[in-house]
């Protein structure tokens, strides 16, 4: 099934993934209110690691059709996801950081969860179909 569907996952982490960085890189305290100028810098690290996974994603598409090393980099987008998706499920259940502009960064918990579930399950279908 090496069709251009197969790559639209990693389209679809482009999208979600590039709006979250530019948010940890920008505007550290709306993930953290109040934090220390340490955990900026930590924070503000994690946006550039999410760029460089958007930078590899543009590097996959750019690859003709799905070959075995798109699915394994799909893999590892996939796998990714269940952080953010296990962040937002956690936030949602025990209402962690859910006052003030925390709350409704980026949408919300809520989003998070629907996207972040979405995009693992289009990136394990990417893995699982695309590159066989």
């Amino acid at each position: 099934m090496t069709t251009p569907w197969c790559k639209l996952p990693l389209v679809l982490h482009l999208l979600v993934e590039t709006p979250a960085a530019l948010s940890f890189i920008l505007h550290p305290t709306a993930q953290l209110p109040g934090c220390a100028a340490e955990a900026k810098l930590i924070l503000r690290s994690y946006g550039g690691l999410l760029l460089a996974t958007n930078l590899i994603c543009l590097g996959s598409l750019a690859r003709p059709g799905v070959d075995s090393t798109v699915g394994l980099i799909a893999l590892c987008m996939g796998t990714y996801h269940l952080w953010p998706t296990y962040r937002a499920y956690a936030r949602m259940k025990f209402g962690i950081g859910m006052k003030g502009v925390q709350g409704a960064v980026l949408g919300g918990p809520s989003l998070h969860f629907a996207l972040h579930v979405f995009c693992f399950v289009s990136l394990m279908g990417t893995w699982w179909f695309g590159s066989r």
